[in-house]
């Protein structure tokens, strides 16, 4: 029998996105035995995140979030990078743009850096949600 750890679902995600070399046989048998033990970990909800900054009055809740490592850039920089929606009709006065200072993000299963500068990057895509970027270059530099 498999024992669950806290971050079953994350190494899951990264067997399936082929990031951890199992082998495609390794890989199908730790899914077929993941899934009869405990269900379908990649159908299940993740909740949704938040991030807090220093000046506005409450967190920023995000959902469908994704925390990533970007490519280098021309000069070799790596940034990372929160992505998120924000709620229908979150007012644009409780939403940074531009630099801002982050105090935190609470995403779930994921340590993320405290008290950074940031760049905020908010969008509309035609609907009545927004996406919010948040990037910083890695290692805090």
């Amino acid at each position: 029998m498999i024992t669950p750890i806290p971050d079953s679902a994350r190494v899951l995600g990264q067997i399936a996105r082929g990031e951890v070399r199992a082998g495609a046989e390794g890989a199908r048998e730790i899914a077929t035995r993941h899934e009869a033990a405990y269900g379908n970990a990649f159908t299940h909800h993740v909740p949704d995140g938040e991030a807090r900054f220093t000046g506005y009055s409450q967190p920023i809740p995000l959902s469908g979030w994704h925390y990533l490592e970007l490519a280098p850039d021309f000069y070799g920089h790596v940034f990372m990078q929160i992505g998120g929606w924000l709620p229908e009709g979150w007012p644009s006065e409780d939403t940074p743009g531009g630099t801002a200072r982050m105090e935190y993000a609470h995403l779930h299963g994921r340590a993320v850096p405290r008290e950074l500068n940031v760049q905020v990057e908010t969008k509309g895509y035609g609907g009545p949600r927004r996406f919010m970027k948040i990037q910083w270059r890695k290692g805090g530099a």
